[in-house]
């Protein structure tokens, strides 16, 4: 018995809504709270108590084994908490009263709203998740509703952010890559996020063969995705198979060999 361990071509993220009062936005604030939210969240924790190790840090929207991936970059997670405190700083979400939380910078209170699921997983997630805001002085808010409530409140732009996931059905991953194209239903495009650059990429992106071509428009997606941030990316999962060598050869073995077996 030989066991195989290989990445999956799935994707696990975040999104941002880009129409929130308080997230959304294309201004250099509001970019530079998403990205410090994405650095501060601890994915290897996230890795390592969720997924017992069985996933690694997604790099790029398309995840491994579909077209357009770039095997190059390499597999590192964005978490930096001193990054992310700095970056929040700068631009002006400040702890101004002196109660350990930080503020907008026009002086209001923050509380960053998540919604998630009312299950054991969930709770143990958005443990993390507070824990990881907390350390860079966000105070994060945790709604729990069903799974139907949640997409309903997404379709209708009422979440401030919701974590996903995605597992490609066509070679090409296009199906990540629309999450985000202007043009798509909310239903796709739930971080509502539009940018004519973005737009033209992936409609090359579809119309262009397996090549080295296609592969650097996915990086530009990826890239331009990272830059607005309107989400942040977690996970590509690990998939693990036990092969028996004895069965591999009796399924590739002629028919009447197989029947005799």
């Amino acid at each position: 018995v030989r066991h195989v361990r290989s990445v999956q071509p799935s994707l696990t993220f975040t999104y941002f809504n880009m129409d929130d009062p308080q997230l959304g936005g294309t201004t250099p604030d509001r970019i530079a709270l998403r990205r410090a939210i994405g650095m501060g969240f601890n994915t290897p924790d996230f890795i390592r108590v969720m997924y017992h190790n069985q996933a690694r840090p997604a790099n790029q929207l398309l995840p491994p084994h579909v077209e357009g991936h770039d095997a190059s970059l390499p597999a590192k997670a964005p978490y930096d908490p001193a990054a992310a405190r700095a970056l929040l700083d700068r631009f002006g979400y400040k702890d101004r009263d002196g109660d350990g939380w930080r503020e907008m910078p026009d002086g209001k209170p923050f509380v960053l709203v998540h919604s998630s699921l009312p299950d054991s997983w969930s709770r143990e997630a958005d443990t993390l998740w507070l824990k990881s805001m907390e350390a860079i002085g966000i105070r994060m808010n945790v709604q729990q509703q069903t799974f139907s409530e949640l997409l309903n409140l997404s379709l209708n732009g009422k979440l401030p952010m919701f974590n996903l996931g995605y597992r490609p059905l066509a070679p090409s991953g296009y199906e990540i890559l629309q999450t985000l194209w202007g043009k798509s239903t909310h239903d796709t495009n739930r971080s509502r996020f539009r940018l004519p650059a973005y737009d033209a990429a992936y409609e090359k992106f579809v119309a262009t063969p397996d090549a080295p071509e296609r592969v650097a428009l996915a990086r530009k997606m990826s890239e331009l995705a990272a830059a607005y941030v309107p989400m942040t990316l977690h996970t590509h999962g690990i998939a693990n198979v036990l092969v028996q060598q004895a069965a591999v050869a009796l399924a590739n073995a002629p028919g009447d060999e197989r029947r005799r077996e």
